[in-house]
């Protein structure tokens, strides 16, 4: 009986260690990542997910997952500012997120689209570059509400802001590992 329960723990054991191994490889550069990045916890969070339901991930594709994470938030966000929009009758909160759904359509349609398409190319200074302009744009929205005792935006603002950060330090990782080492 001792026999037939640990050799039932054996077989276990062998069909689990593949897949740990293999969760463990993908887990070990999710850290590598998040741990260089500014939010930490934000980024194995938003990451995490890519592990296990990927055979196979590597940086880029962590790029790749994070612009279209920041994509989907930022074209929610786009839809309720329009709500926002039509909705509110106080002038100054109008005069806001009139500024906010011009910077959102420009995070949506143009930044994080070309950033995208740059990652396709490999074009990773472009990617930094609308990355982070995407993020002064969620950040200006922000601004707008400054004087405001309400501000509706600010922890999607926010969140935009710290996920393209996210982008940059992950864009920054692969600009240093395909840097061209020079001989001399």
């Amino acid at each position: 009986m001792k026999q037939t329960i640990l050799i039932l723990h054996l077989l276990i054991l062998t069909i689990l260690i593949q897949p740990i191994q293999s969760t463990l490889s993908h887990t070990s550069l999710l850290e590598q990542i998040c741990r260089q990045s500014p939010h930490y916890h934000l980024c194995t969070m938003t990451l995490r997910s890519s592990i296990n339901h990927r055979s196979k991930q590597d940086i880029v594709g962590f790029g790749r997952l994070a612009l279209r994470i920041v994509n989907a938030n930022a074209s929610i966000t786009l839809d309720h500012i329009k709500k926002g929009y039509i909705k509110t009758t106080c002038p100054m909160e109008k005069e806001a997120l009139k500024d906010c759904l011009a910077s959102y359509n420009m995070i949506v349609n143009v930044h994080l689209h070309e950033a995208l398409n740059a990652l396709n190319k490999r074009d990773y200074k472009i990617v930094k570059q609308r990355a982070y302009v995407a993020g002064i744009q969620a950040e200006t929205c922000d601004n707008k509400f400054k004087n405001s005792t309400r501000k509706p935006l600010r922890d999607t603002n926010r969140y935009v802001q710290n996920l393209c950060a996210i982008i940059m330090s992950i864009v920054n990782k692969l600009i240093s590992t395909n840097q061209p080492t020079s001989s001399y």
